[in-house]
């Protein structure tokens, strides 16, 4: 994966190119500590690409009754499909407050009638259609906490899913990473010396250090260099390039995962 770091002062832009589908996980740290939300993770996949909605199924007491003021739930499970969009619609005699969590079966939906009467919930996944089952005929009962209008009101939710797996171990948390900072080699004039408006090179060799993730950064006299550029060349070895724009003294950290590498951070002089 090719990875292009652009800055100005104090705000960064980061591009990059995957090149395989499934679920990719983006660590974003400053200071050595993850910022809020890091890691994150995002779904690559063809484009139009929807989960299976016949091999996705619903289940619990929320899909069969409720009371008003009381929270109902139940469970869409989604661990056999693909990636696909999860939308639910709640059609009553009143609003519902609903919710949406992660679960280890796919998610779990709660929602508080606050009218009793006939409620229709409606599940879709990975686009127009309806799972197996849906919509769901739900009788609430219960003293009306609400006035009641002529028409039905309408309540929905919808989570842009990534696909799940019957094993928790797939997807469930990041992979733990055996990797050894210590036997990368990195070479390259690029390491010690740059020039204004020249880009400067060096590679980095992670062959023999398991697996993990490259991290370079370069901050010069004021600011953070603008551009940094890593290519992966296979095998986990790696180029990187970057462009400096003011004259002084330069570090240049390079990290396997979380360890630095031997030498790192290189000072680099720009003349």
């Amino acid at each position: 994966m090719a990875v292009l770091l652009f800055c100005v002062p104090d705000k960064y832009a980061i591009r990059f190119i995957p090149r395989e589908n499934g679920v990719h996980s983006i660590d974003v740290r400053f200071n050595g500590g993850h910022i809020p939300g890091s890691p994150f993770q995002v779904r690559v996949g063809e484009p139009g690409q929807a989960g299976d909605v016949g091999l996705v199924t619903a289940y619990g007491a929320g899909l069969e009754q409720g009371v008003t003021g009381t929270q109902s739930e139940f469970i869409i499970n989604n661990t056999k499909a693909g990636p696909g969009a999860v939308c639910v619609t709640i059609e009553g005699t009143s609003k519902v407050k609903m919710d949406c969590q992660q679960s280890p079966e796919g998610y779990k939906v709660l929602y508080t009638p606050m009218a009793p009467g006939n409620y229709l919930i409606g599940i879709k996944y990975g686009g127009p259609n309806h799972i197996v089952g849906s919509p769901f005929k739900v009788k609430v009962t219960g003293t009306r906490l609400v006035s009641i209008g002529n028409a039905n009101e309408t309540s929905s939710i919808t989570v842009d899913s990534v696909s799940k797996s019957s094993s928790p171990s797939v997807y469930g948390a990041l992979p733990k990473l055996f990797s050894d900072a210590s036997v990368v080699q990195c070479t390259g004039a690029g390491l010690s010396k740059a020039y204004m408006g020249q880009r400067s090179n060096f590679s980095v060799d992670c062959s023999k250090a398991g697996k993990n993730m490259l991290l370079v950064g370069v901050h010069g006299p004021t600011t953070p260099c603008e551009e940094v550029y890593v290519k992966h060349m296979g095998n986990r070895k790696y180029s990187v390039s970057y462009m400096v724009k003011e004259k002084g003294d330069y570090i240049l950290a390079v990290k396997w995962g979380e360890e630095h590498i031997p030498g790192s951070p290189f000072n680099v002089t720009v003349p």
